[in-house]
């Protein structure tokens, strides 16, 4: 069986959920602002503290980054103020420098060329500063003991402290590295400046720090319980660190670390949480650290454990807890005390309420008070509804009463009388008005039906099987009563005008069957008459179109033999243009062949002239004599040939003045020829103009033609449809008498027989035989119609039309 809860258990859920709800919600603020809170101040505190210690390392290194400018500047002053360095004011100078730089560990310079600011000393190598190459070269250092003064290493460009320097130009740092001094590896970076003289490279100046320093202060410095820093160099090594085995190592940055180096790299600082190996989760703050102005920046990260910084948080949330739940416990305390004591009345009254719901759906005769001796609202309840019960009981005996009555009256309507009425009464409102309703529409049925109502159910059953002869007495029907005396009366009347319509009707459909079989072959006859006249507009049509066509042809024909005499024309006018070129070509020949023949002639009177003189030179002319007789001879030769040519150019001219001749009479023959054919077009213009009117006269005929074949074939079809409308007509006729016949009324008269006549079936023959004959009409002159549109398309587009 399924449980439920009642009401004081919801009750009591609903108040210790709300409780739980409420407790909860303000515990989760409580422990969410606590938490924020703590989180703000210990960000703001990490903050600040690294900003504290990033700013001292940054002071540090600046400090030292600047003694070393400053001790490069030192060297080059001898080049621009002509005073030489002493070797002891070198060293007094790096001592003072270290005893007020404890960062310091080591001092140095190294110069590429060993005598230019020094003597070289041979006798001193390896003591007093000076190298083992006899460069003075000295290393300074701080000892437990004090500072020390020792020969530096050679100068050697694949040193990091020399090379990063010389290649970069500016100040360097180098990786961190380890370098014995005074007999113990220490972990170092070295800052070096590049030294120059006339911007000419010549040696470094460089200081070491010792990263320990660093080392020692971030494993001295706390923050909370255990966070700490640790610093990270540009090249991503550890510059300090309070584990002694990190300082020095590569950091490899993966996830968050590397995003806070790259940002550290653009001057931006980071915060990030981050789950250690421990597995608590420690919160870091990147801070950037800018050395020397030279875009160069460290990493200072500050990094506390979460359950330090979030301490008072963590006890803030505890005691809410127990606090809460302290609270809870009293409150529900006191809430299961209250609601026992409701869930007893509760009880009571539910009790109370089910014997009397019992009594109310007839399970029981009785009900049984509701006992609450409490002086609350309970007890009030309780009075209120034990009153209320035994009103209600009353009530339901007068209404079972009621009922009752109800019952009979309605048992004595159902078997068809009226007469009766309702005459108890209750006193609930609705039933007494019901019953007046129910008394109200017996009086209004009676008036409306009569008394009886089995005897307006017999006079309509002998309506329903057609016997329209019985009837009703109409002082005891009621109003519906009188209205069926009207009813039958007015059915027997429609009766017999039916009758009598039916047979008038049948009369009239036998005329109208006559004269659509009139109608019928009148529209056959005028069918065939317009096929015969169809047949013969075709031919005429097809002898118009035919004479059309040749037309085209023949004005096709004289327009291409228009177009060749134009041509002939052309060319004849080409020719005569040619001879004039030829005629005034050979007058230029001519002219030519006169200039020769002169030439010719006084080339042989020279000849003649040489061979005289020739003559008279006697044997020494006699050579010259032979080549003047070789020039006569061609001269004689050339006037020769210019007379044959001449007489051919002469020949040559006299025809071509035939041929323009002849060309003349050509074209005068082609202008005739052309006037001609223009004439014959004309005359072939006029044909088809003429066939064209002609097919137009024609088209309208056949439109004529064709719009009586559609009346025609309407006729036909109205003469179909009379026809079935005639017999439909004298179906209904008889229809309608036979009807009337099966029903029995006063003033039937002798049934009359009417047999269903068939109709003409000629009519319908005639009538389907015109439908065929125009079908088919309409069909072939669609085929005629299409194939004389495209012949007329082909031969000229203004045809298309027609």
């Amino acid at each position: 069986m399924k449980s439920r809860l009642g009401f004081g258990n919801k009750l009591l859920l609903q108040v210790l959920s709300t409780m739980f709800i409420v407790f909860g919600i303000t515990m989760f603020f409580v422990i969410k602002y606590s938490y924020e809170t703590s989180q703000t101040e210990a960000k703001k505190y990490l903050q600040e503290a690294a900003f504290k210690e990033a700013s001292i390392i940054q002071g540090e290194v600046d400090q030292t980054i600047l003694i070393t400018r400053l001790m490069a500047k030192k060297f080059e002053s001898p080049f621009k103020t002509g005073i030489a360095l002493e070797q002891k004011e070198v060293i007094q100078y790096f001592k003072d420098i270290l005893n007020q730089n404890k960062l310091i560990v080591g001092i140095w310079f190294k110069i590429k060329d060993k005598t230019l600011l020094f003597p070289e000393n041979m006798e001193l190598a390896g003591k007093e500063g000076y190298d083992i190459v006899g460069q003075f070269n000295p290393y300074i250092t701080r000892t437990d003991s004090g500072i020390k003064v020792s020969p530096g290493a050679v100068y050697s460009e694949k040193d990091a402290w020399i090379k990063g320097p010389m290649e970069s130009g500016k100040l360097y740092i180098t990786k961190p590295y380890l370098y014995p001094v005074n007999g113990k590896k220490v972990i170092m970076v070295s800052i070096g400046v590049p030294i120059y003289n006339n911007n000419q490279y010549i040696g470094v100046a460089g200081i070491d720090i010792n990263l320990e320093t660093f080392a020692k202060k971030s494993k001295e410095t706390r923050y909370y319980d255990t966070g700490y820093f640790f610093l990270v160099g540009q090249y991503k090594y550890n510059l300090a660190h309070p584990k002694k085995e990190n300082l020095g190592v590569l950091v490899t940055p993966t996830g968050n670390f590397e995003n806070a180096m790259n940002r550290a790299q653009e001057n931006k600082d980071t915060t990030f949480s981050r789950l250690k190996e421990t597995g608590l989760v420690n919160f870091y703050y990147s801070k950037a650290v800018s050395i020397g102005n030279e875009g160069i920046y460290w990493n200072l990260f500050l990094t506390v454990p979460e359950n330090e910084y979030l301490k008072d948080a963590y006890f803030i949330r505890n005691f809410s807890i127990i606090a809460s739940l302290i609270g809870i416990l009293l409150m529900a305390g006191v809430v299961i005390f209250s609601i026992k004591k409701l869930n007893f009345n509760l009880r009571s009254i539910s009790s109370g309420l089910d014997g009397f719901f019992l009594y109310l759906n007839k399970e029981t005769n009785k009900t049984e008070p509701i006992e609450i001796k409490s002086n609350d609202e309970f007890g009030d309840m309780a009075k209120s509804i034990n009153k209320n019960v035994t009103k209600i009981q009353e009530g339901i005996n007068q209404d079972n009463e009621l009922l009752e009555n109800v019952k009979n009256v309605v048992n004595h309507v159902g078997e068809g009388y009226l007469n009766k009425r309702i005459d108890k009464s209750t006193s609930t409102d609705s039933l007494n008005e019901l019953k007046n309703l129910l008394n109200t529409m017996l009086e209004n049925l009676e008036q409306l039906v009569g008394e009886d109502l089995n005897k307006i159910s017999q006079i309509l059953s002998s309506y329903m099987k057609r016997d329209f002869t019985a009837t009703l007495d109409s002082e005891h029907s009621g109003k519906i009563g009188k209205e069926i005396i009207e009813m039958n009366r007015m059915i027997t009347d429609m009766l017999r005008d039916n009758q009598e319509d039916g047979l008038s009707l049948q009369k009239s459909s036998d005329e109208l069957t006559s004269n659509v079989k009139t109608l019928s072959s009148n529209a056959t006859s005028q069918a065939a008459s317009l096929e015969e006249t169809a047949a013969s507009i075709d031919e005429i049509t097809g002898t118009i179109e035919q004479t059309n066509h040749k037309a085209q042809e023949m004005n096709a024909i004289s327009n291409e033999t228009k177009e060749s005499a134009t041509q002939g024309k052309s060319l004849a006018n080409d020719t005569v243009s040619a001879m004039e070129d030829i005629n005034n070509t050979v007058i230029n020949i001519n002219e030519a062949i006169t200039v020769i023949d002169q030439i010719a002639f006084q080339t042989n009177i020279l000849s003649l002239n040489a061979a005289v003189e020739a003559a008279t030179a006697g044997e020494a002319g006699k050579g010259f004599a032979v080549v003047a007789q070789e020039v006569r001879n061609l001269a004689s030769r050339s006037a020769e040939a210019a007379k044959e040519i001449k007489k051919l150019v002469e020949s040559a001219t006299t025809k071509a003045n035939n041929g323009k001749t002849i060309s003349i009479k050509m074209i005068e023959g082609f202008t005739n020829l052309e006037s001609k054919i223009v004439e014959t077009s004309k005359l072939i213009d006029d044909v088809t103009n003429a066939a064209k009117e002609q097919s137009i006269g024609m088209a309208q005929i056949a439109d004529a033609v064709g719009q009586l074949d559609k009346f025609t074939q309407e006729n036909a079809a109205v003469a179909d449809k009379t026809n079935d409308i005639a017999q439909i007509t004298n179906e209904i006729a008889i229809d309608i008498v036979n009807n009337v016949n099966l029903n029995n009324f006063e003033g039937k008269g002798k049934s009359v027989n009417i047999v269903k006549k068939e109709s003409s079936t000629k009519v319908v023959e005639s009538s389907k035989t015109i439908n065929k004959k125009i079908s088919e009409k309409t069909s072939t002159q669609k085929e005629k119609s299409k194939v004389i549109t495209a012949e007329k398309s082909n031969a000229n587009d203004e045809w298309e039309s027609f």
